[in-house]
């Protein structure tokens, strides 16, 4: 009889929890489901693709404080007093929508949560917050489901924290972007590039917390470029120290935060919640909520990056205005435009390919600089680059007094590597590189890895706190190549593997520059390319992987917000568009300096970009880089083509344009690794150059020009005459060639928009060949001519978007 009573009861309460009132919000490919228990609803379900996840939740969080707040406070999401509740009222909506509501004692919370018709992957909250007294309130995105610590496979927020374990070490976390924060921490809209903290489970599902576009503030709102406002706030843990993806509306101190009563506080977002892995979840984010490939409709040219190459071939022949100046350093005269040599290999390839009597005058001092950057005298820094830098008290970093083994295959290594392919036979350059090989073979330690740095007084450690996450292996595998000696091969594949396993595997990456402590910066695109080149001499697929996995990253550098729009913006009394100044599209220097001077202008990866969606058939890699690369003429001086360094530039053109007269080179460089990388891509490797060593610091772009390419079978030079090439259409970009016995030339145009596009190429050939002024006649290799004028000197061009011709030109 008493096991009968309990059976009943047992099937008594079992019936009553089944009747307790659920709700259902399903998208087809999603499905959650809402149980009123007695502290509110909360989701009692979350399957994707029938698949149950674990671990669901639901439950809101609201931030209240009735006095201002203290910023360090804010940025450790220790400020204000939270409200977290389950919603004690719900109901379905006639058109299928839900809605849940809760009072608070400082006001109403409403959410409508609905079905995204175009993406079943998301669902989209809208939150409103109605204040019945004064105060500021931050709303927080409700918690759906938690991720338990050994099941994350991965989590980041872009250009804040990487990584697929907990980091406890806070200070490796914060500064130096190492693991996922062990406390909730909150990242700053400014210095996030794609609005969409995110966690990967070893399960194999990916949720994606994403504001609506326009929730971030617009930093060129006003007369002038403000990175300072911020109006979202970005975290791997909520409130309560539980690991989840969340987004703050508003930030408690910033912009719309405080309020009277009777405000009303909105905030529209979406969960993303896919079986798949993090970088499908980060392109969905980028092309489909921040519509990255809508950009591509509105940046325009208003002059090509061809013209700019021009441009900036006769700036630089000018002493006074590209701030050529040799001095005494160690013994030596040498040269520089400014303080340092950006670019050694870009230096030889306009001397050589631009048979430029100007440039070629100067190769001597350069050399002469990177011979007295090395130490040759016998001590513990023998064959070791000195520094970046060099004056009358000799070679020095960019800061402290530290040597850096990575100094040394940058500053030694890659620039000797670049300079040997143009001069093969310079045995003292030979033996200088092999000093610096046997350098970093003696550096190298049993596993592989490399020391950060050295104090150069005391020849101990500079960084004990940091792993050197970086290529500095990448010098190993240039003596290789030019030195044909196998134990450098065998010891740049050991610093791979090494970094492969402790750093790319996990999301570590260190950076390059000396003034930011090396936090992580362009040297993650570097990593990229050092894997590529390694894999293209080894064919060990595991490099190959490494290299896009760190594409991939520093994919996640590239701001994708704000959306880019037609709107009339100002830079004082200046008017221009919003394509024109918006940073969508542009990489970063490094995070510190994003926050307030925003991305940079130097694209280095875009050339990689094109190869890494060779490789891969990811759109956002294109799409990235020809975003960088149309329609930033609003950041170059028309004068010289030099453009800003800094996004925050475009506020004083003149003075910063030109304030780093050695970037003119970087930004030469990578415009043309750019271009060879379309070429290529539009052929389908009918165009082909052979490429060097990338260059040292900004990037990964390669080196160009010391040897023939092929154009579809026929070897030809390539080709840097400013003034040369004259098109009447800047969206058309144009590289050139000369057949080895110069009696063709080769003009190889491709159309940079989404529209179709015509031309009228003129060519003066005197800049060629002295008073000639046409040629004998023209062959469409790819494309067609639709008109040529030979004695004229006139080619018409039509283009399909995106297309390329290729003309062969007898002379």
């Amino acid at each position: 009889m008493k096991y009968l009573f309990s059976t009943l009861l047992i099937a008594c309460v079992s019936v009553l929890m089944s009747a307790q009132p659920k709700l259902n919000l399903n998208t087809g490919s999603i499905d959650f489901e809402w149980q009123q228990e007695e502290d509110g609803w909360h989701i009692s379900c979350i399957k994707i693709d029938g698949k149950q996840i674990p671990a669901p939740k639901g439950y809101y969080t609201v931030l209240y404080i009735d006095r201002n707040p203290a910023k360090d406070l804010v940025d450790q999401d220790l400020e204000g007093k939270d409200f977290t509740f389950y919603p004690s009222k719900a109901e379905m909506l006639p058109d299928g929508t839900l809605k849940f509501s809760h009072s608070l004692r400082f006001g109403d919370v409403e959410a409508i949560w609905k079905v995204d018709p175009l993406f079943p992957s998301d669902i989209k909250v809208d939150m409103k917050v109605r204040l019945s007294t004064n105060g500021s309130v931050s709303i927080a995105t409700p918690t759906i489901t938690v991720f338990e610590e050994n099941n994350i496979s991965w989590a980041m927020i872009p250009g804040n924290w990487y990584g697929n374990e907990i980091q406890y070490n806070l200070n490796m976390a914060k500064t130096y972007s190492m693991g996922i924060p062990c406390v909730p921490m909150l990242a700053q809209e400014r210095n996030t590039m794609t609005l969409c903290p995110l966690y990967s489970s070893k399960d194999g599902y990916t949720l994606a917390v994403i504001p609506d576009p326009g929730t971030e503030t617009d930093p060129i709102a006003g007369k002038a470029p403000d990175k300072s406002p911020n109006s979202l706030g970005l975290s791997l843990a909520n409130r309560h120290n539980e690991l989840t993806p969340v987004v703050y509306h508003p930030v408690l101190g910033q912009v719309g935060a405080k309020h009277k009563a009777g405000d009303e506080v909105v905030f529209g977002f979406r969960y993303t919640l896919k079986n798949s892995g993090w970088f499908d979840v980060f392109q969905h984010a980028v092309n489909d909520v921040f519509a990255l490939p809508s950009s591509l409709d509105l940046l325009t040219n208003k002059v090509s990056l061809s013209e700019r190459v021009s441009r900036l071939q006769k700036f630089l022949r000018k002493d006074k205005e590209s701030s050529w100046k040799t001095w005494q350093s160690r013994g030596e005269t040498i040269g520089a435009n400014g303080s340092k040599i950006a670019d050694a290999g870009t230096m030889f390839m306009i001397a050589r390919n631009g048979q430029d009597s100007v440039m070629s005058s100067r190769l001597h001092y350069v050399r002469n600089y990177k011979m007295i950057q090395q130490q040759t005298e016998p001590g513990y820094f023998c064959g070791a680059a000195l520094g970046e830098y060099a004056d009358i008290d000799g070679v020095e970093s960019e800061r402290g007094n530290w040597i850096e083994p990575l100094h040394t295959t940058y500053y030694t290594m890659v620039d000797f590597g670049n300079m040997l392919l143009f001069n093969p036979d310079d045995k003292e350059l030979l033996e200088r590189l092999r000093m610096a090989g046997d350098r970093l073979l003696a550096w190298q330690k049993d596993d592989g890895s490399f020391e950060v740095g050295y104090d150069r007084f005391s020849m101990k450690p500079s960084f004990p706190d940091l792993k050197d996450y970086r290529p500095t292996w990448y010098g190993l595998y240039i003596a290789y190549k030019h030195l044909k000696d196998k134990k450098y091969l065998d010891a740049a594949c050991k610093g791979a593997d090494w970094q492969q396993e402790n750093g790319v595997d996990k999301g570590y990456y260190l950076g390059v520059c000396g003034d930011g402590r090396n936090i992580w910066d362009f040297c993650t695109a570097q990593t990229s390319r050092a894997y590529m080149d390694l894999y293209e001499i080894t064919g060990n697929k595991a490099y190959k992987q490494a290299s896009i996995d760190a594409a991939m990253i520093y994919a996640t550098s590239i701001f994708t917000n704000p959306v880019m729009t037609d709107e009339t913006k100002y830079i004082g009394e200046q008017a221009y568009k919003d394509w024109e100044l918006n940073q969508t599209g542009l990489g970063v220097e490094h995070i510190r300096g994003t926050a307030v001077n925003g991305p940079i202008l130097i694209s280095s990866y875009a050339g990689l970009f094109v190869k890494m969606y060779e490789w891969t058939e990811e759109p956002v890699f294109l799409t990235m880089a020809r975003a960088a690369s149309i329609g930033r003429n609003a950041f170059v001086d028309q004068k010289s083509g030099c453009a800003v360094y800094y996004w925050h530039g475009m506020n004083e053109l003149k003075k910063y344009s030109t304030m780093f007269p050695w970037h003119a080179y970087w930004q030469i460089g990578w415009i043309v690794d750019y271009l060879i990388a379309e070429a290529g891509l539009r052929s389908d490797s009918n165009i082909s150059f052979p490429y060097g060593y990338m260059t040292p610091k900004v990037g990964p772009h390669v080196t160009y020009g010391f040897a023939p390419g092929n154009i579809y079978g026929k070897k030809a030079d390539l080709l840097f005459r400013p003034d040369m090439v004259g098109c009447d259409n800047p969206e058309i970009e144009f590289l050139t060639a000369l057949s080895e016995n110069g009696t063709k030339l080769y003009l190889i145009a491709m159309c940079q928009s989404n529209d179709s596009q015509s031309c009228t190429v003129t060519l003066d050939l005197s800049q060629l060949v002295a008073n000639k002024t046409g040629f004998r006649s023209a062959k469409a290799l790819q494309g067609k001519i639709i008109r040529s004028a030979g004695k004229k000197g006139q080619i018409n061009l039509d283009f399909a978007p995106w297309g390329m011709n290729v003309i062969e030109i007898s002379l």
